[in-house]
């Protein structure tokens, strides 16, 4: 029972990202629909984000990385850090109530690389 709930999820994950998401049209689009859009800064990123969606009933994007996200730094259009979050996860739900609309730089924090990775987000 507990497979057969996964592979629901899962399937309904997937449909969702199919309508939600344009990752692999060769661009730096990872999520563009009417309420958010979240792009890469650069395209040898795409290897670091698996799947993304945004979940309608819980107004959260879910992305899922290759590997642990330590922490999200959130900042915004000036380079002022708004907020700060642990994670110590691969599975990152990010609330959009958090955010007013506006555009914003994350920080992500993957283990096993040096480097921050950044993404643009604009709420709308």
């Amino acid at each position: 029972m507990k497979n057969l709930l996964l592979t629901i999820s899962i399937a309904i994950s997937f449909s969702t990202t199919a309508l939600a998401s344009n990752i692999g049209d060769d661009k730096l689009s990872i999520i563009n629909n009417d309420n958010v859009e979240l792009s890469y800064t650069d395209a040898s990123q795409k290897a670091v984000i698996l799947f993304s969606a945004i979940n309608t009933n819980k107004e959260a994007l879910e992305l899922i990385f290759d590997k642990n996200v330590s922490m999200i730094q959130v900042f915004d259009m000036e380079g002022e850090l708004e907020m700060m979050l642990p994670i110590a996860s691969n599975e990152v739900d990010l609330g959009l109530s958090l955010f007013e609309p506006g555009t914003y730089k994350l920080g992500l924090m993957v283990d096993g690389l040096d480097e921050i990775q950044f993404t643009n987000m604009m709420i709308k």
